[in-house]
């Protein structure tokens, strides 16, 4: 295969856009046509997103054979083992936040979401599609219609992909509001001494009230302890902090065998790559402006607005290492489309955006 056409190819397979038959051309070709250095790329930049995909899907593909065939799982790990070889350390760890190649940083990296719907899977794999009219899902009344969910051990995980939220209310009656790009694991029956969900991305809760059954939320390395609240969480996979913001009740924030009590009207910022936590007031309009619909940034910092927005809309962000000193104010609603959104964002900021997919070049 010609080089050109190879290349080609590897942009389709990293954007997840080619045919089974173009996959495992791909899987065919990689050792025999390694990424060379005399290819004339766009940029460094692109170069290294395209290691860094093959990487990804090469390693989605080995999950997926994992259980069916176990010889070709074993001879595709050697591949992997020597395809990393032939890219170079370095690259592995390439989309880390802040990573700056060339100049370059990538602000934020959109995730490959299987399904465009919410969907609930149970402890067995299966998976049920909840569509877009459906805005919230009541675990009593599917148990009660569904005798398949009444297993008190399994563990339930529902999620949310971009430009979706989800009302979801659990066994207890707890009521818990799911923002784009998120999942909530839970059981069907929680146990008699606690009520214990995981939750990766962000959640707003207003947890009933039960003294000798606290709630509790487990993110990342860490665990929030309540009785009866209301309050909002954020622990994106991606951003290393952890943020809890009290609205009403009493919480206890739980981080490297340490209790941090929580008040009304402050949060609790704790960084797991400083091991730091910092607790703080905030404004309430502000944090829990997702769950009516809006943006609202209030004199903040480019990367941070942009981080946002790639959340959301679920796209990559690359921009210059050195960011504007410029901050940006104001509210949007998160149903404009993300070119709207963009352009409101070049008068503000005075930046360019130039985008080609679900990629957005920041350009000062």
């Amino acid at each position: 295969m010609d080089p050109q056409d190879f290349k080609d190819l590897l942009n389709r397979y990293a954007a997840d856009k080619c045919s089974p038959e173009e996959q495992r051309e791909v899987e065919r070709l990689m050792l025999k046509y390694p990424l060379s250095k005399n290819w004339k790329w766009k940029s460094e930049l692109h170069k290294n997103l395209i290691k860094d995909n093959m990487r990804k899907q090469i390693f989605n593909q080995v999950d997926r054979d994992l259980g069916k065939h176990r010889k070709r799982k074993a001879y595709w790990m050697t591949a992997v083992a020597s395809l990393l070889l032939l890219i170079g350390i370095s690259t592995f760890f390439y989309l880390q936040l802040h990573k700056t190649i060339n100049g370059e940083q990538v602000i934020a990296e959109a995730i490959n979401e299987i399904y465009n719907d919410v969907t609930l899977t149970d402890a067995t794999g299966r998976v049920t599609v909840l569509k877009n009219k459906e805005q919230i899902l009541d675990l009593r009344k599917l148990i009660a219609k569904d005798a398949k969910w009444n297993s008190s051990g399994s563990l339930n995980t529902l999620r949310v992909p971009s430009q979706h939220q989800f009302n979801l209310v659990l066994m207890d009656g707890t009521k818990v509001r799911l923002n784009a790009g998120s999942s909530l694991s839970f059981p069907t029956q929680f146990t008699a001494v606690d009520r214990t969900v995981k939750l990766e991305g962000e959640a707003y809760f207003e947890v009933v009230p039960n003294h000798s059954k606290p709630f509790m939320v487990n993110a990342k390395k860490s665990q929030i302890k309540v009785t009866g609240t209301k309050f909002n969480v954020a622990a994106y996979p991606a951003d290393p902090r952890i943020i809890t913001s009290l609205i009403e009740g009493g919480v206890a924030f739980h981080m490297n065998k340490k209790q941090y009590p929580l008040k009304p009207g402050y949060e609790i910022i704790a960084d797991g790559n400083k091991n730091s936590v910092e607790v703080k007031s905030f404004e309430k309009d502000q944090v829990m402006a997702w769950i009516d619909g809006y943006f609202i940034f209030n004199n903040m910092d480019l990367v941070s607005v942009m981080k946002h927005v790639a959340r959301w809309y679920n796209i990559s962000v690359i921009a210059p290492a050195v960011a504007p000193t410029k901050r940006i104010g104001g509210t949007f609603p998160n149903t404009a489309s993300l070119d709207d959104l963009l352009k409101d964002l070049e008068l503000l900021s005075g930046v360019k955006f130039i985008r080609k997919g679900k990629e957005v070049q920041v350009v000062y």
